[in-house]
């Protein structure tokens, strides 16, 4: 297992507020941020682009300013964490027959996920201030 890992924070602003995609695990038995390992031929942002696609079946686009924050994990190393602008829910999925997915509310989120790493994204991600940010780097 290499040192970092790289994920996506997939959201939406509805109403002002943010909704977050998180999924399953690969077993089911855990709620997480999509993510995965780095990969020959692609940037850190499009490994983050394409897990949030394979494994949660949205796309969108990555913003600004924020770019990206990276989380230490349990067992060592770092988790690479890329906020994403949901522009697209896909039907199908290629990892839909072993993942569930959800859109939650930050509150739900954090009563579901369970990884420390998760945990510190979604809360660095939706303070006030970061927040506002992803708002509006959101509508570009």
């Amino acid at each position: 297992m290499s040192d970092i890992e790289i994920g996506a924070f997939p959201f939406v602003i509805r109403r002002g507020k943010p909704l977050l995609m998180i999924i399953t695990n690969r077993s089911g038995k855990a709620w997480i941020l999509p993510k995965g390992q780095p990969e020959d031929g692609l940037s850190n942002a499009q490994v983050a682009l394409l897990e949030a696609s394979e494994e949660a079946g949205v796309e969108g686009k990555l913003v600004a300013p924020l770019r990206h924050k990276d989380f230490k994990r349990r067992g060592g190393g770092f988790l690479r964490i890329y906020p994403l602008a949901i522009r697209k829910v896909l039907r199908k999925w290629p990892e839909q027959s072993f993942r569930k997915r959800e859109l939650v509310s930050v509150k739900q989120a954090l009563d579901l996920v369970t990884h420390k790493e998760h945990v510190e994204a979604i809360n660095y991600f939706t303070s006030p201030e970061k927040l506002k940010q992803l708002a509006r780097s959101a509508k570009s």
